[in-house]
């Protein structure tokens, strides 16, 4: 099934420049704006709800610096970098003719005065089906917006029970370290 999806999804991204792409539209995410759900006091952390788009909340959870954001629904799993690590200021949601599909936000990692950026690509959850991490696309990376919103437009046939995280080949160090829920 893994080799079948990685196999799709280069098809994929090959065509992401072409007309089959998803549409984006895009919201911020202020986290001084969100409501505050949990606050973890031993560790210095919270769980917040923050505004989305089309009826999509956005769930940030924070911990030891480092940060895990869900789509839609929450899910079990707190996916995330080693590195200590931040989430950027807008929310670039991918939609196609059955809705809204995945969700694209920059993490900025930065420990030990190494720093790197990454685009994180998650399919939106629903109720009964919470989204995860898809693929992970380094930021420096030539075209990477346009990778990550391929990988983005395959995010519905991804399985979040059994695929694993695709880290796009050629990611550095600090963005390759990633701790996914399938990895």
């Amino acid at each position: 099934m893994r080799t079948a999806f990685v196999s799709v999804l280069i098809a994929v991204v090959a065509l992401a420049a072409g007309p089959a792409s998803a549409q984006s539209s895009y919201t911020p995410l202020d986290l001084d704006a969100c409501e505050v759900l949990k606050v973890y006091e031993e560790a210095g952390g919270a769980d917040l709800r923050c505004p989305g788009h089309g009826g999509f909340d956005v769930f940030v959870s924070e911990g030891d610096a480092r940060m895990d954001v869900d789509f839609g629904v929450r899910n079990e799993a707190f996916e995330t970098f080693s590195a200590f690590n931040s989430v950027g200021k807008t929310v670039e949601w991918l939609e196609d003719e059955d809705g809204v599909q995945a969700a694209v936000l920059r993490f900025l990692i930065d420990v030990d005065g190494r720093s790197a950026e990454a685009l994180v690509v998650s399919k939106v959850g629903l109720r009964d089906a919470p989204g995860c991490v898809v693929a992970i696309v380094d930021a420096a990376a030539e075209q990477a917006n346009g990778t990550a919103r391929g990988l983005g437009a395959m995010a519905k046939f991804f399985d979040c029970d059994s695929d694993g995280v695709m880290i796009v080949p050629g990611a550095r160090g600090l963005v390759a370290d990633f701790s996914g829920a399938n990895q």
